[in-house]
């Protein structure tokens, strides 16, 4: 292997997202209907743009703060989506609830972040500290 494919490959091997196995194991699993197969295959896409928005506009534009606050919010609705999987898992709600559960948290994760286009803000003077004397510079 070239070490320009070694360089493409690397990022793969770092991707970590819980969301994104359960949308692979909602669509694996044999007593859903198609309907969830399509809903966990929009949650695969949200959850692939999520992470190239995270990476590619995120981090480069927004202060820590706010980024952090975004990915706090995306956090809670993959948390959403495992505990409406368990549920579904353990018996506690039947497919048409599991259907109507995953339809939001798709939609949701699909409409993340809502970020207005153009330049962010910059917050990060939150974060300068004001240098007195004899403090280093």
């Amino acid at each position: 292997m070239s070490e320009g494919e070694a360089s493409r490959i690397e990022p793969l091997a770092v991707r970590n997202s819980v969301s994104l196995g359960v949308f692979l194991a909602v669509a694996a699993h044999p007593r859903v209907p198609f309907t969830v197969v399509e809903l966990a295959g929009r949650g695969i896409a949200a959850d692939a743009a999520a992470s190239r928005w995270v990476l590619e506009v995120g981090k480069p534009s927004l202060d820590g703060f706010t980024l952090g606050d975004k990915m706090i919010d995306l956090a809670e609705w993959g948390d959403r989506l495992v505990d409406l999987w368990q549920r579904f898992g353990d018996g506690v709600i039947d497919v048409v609830a599991f259907e109507a559960g995953l339809a939001e948290i798709v939609a949701a994760v699909e409409e993340w972040p809502s970020v207005p286009e153009g330049p962010a803000e910059d917050f990060s003077s939150r974060l300068r500290r004001v240098l007195g004397p004899g403090a280093d510079r």
